[in-house]
């Protein structure tokens, strides 16, 4: 394994270029450590699957507090209802 060490910068789309001196490493698979400045803000990490359905699990139950479903008597009624087709405006055919 071979260290080499460059100043470059990162595309707007992610890409890190290479200068052409390196061409012989084009193509070539590459483990890279990556050293920013310390005022650049990463985005935050993406919720793990536990913190999703924590969240998911509040939401509901605020639901159900509020009693937003509570007029629906039979949900599977109220649900065919609700996914009946509508007349689109302007397509009376």
């Amino acid at each position: 394994m071979q260290a080499i060490e460059l100043a470059t910068s990162i595309s707007m789309q992610g890409g890190i270029a290479l200068p052409s001196n390196f061409k012989a490493l084009y193509g070539r698979n590459a483990r890279m450590i990556l050293l920013i400045e310390d005022d650049v803000a990463l985005a935050p990490q993406p919720p793990t699957r536990l913190e999703r359905q924590a969240t998911m699990r509040k939401a509901l139950a605020a639901v159900a507090q509020a009693g937003t479903f509570a007029h629906v008597d039979d949900a599977s009624a109220w649900q065919r209802e609700v996914r009946a087709d509508r007349p689109q405006p302007g397509r009376e055919d």
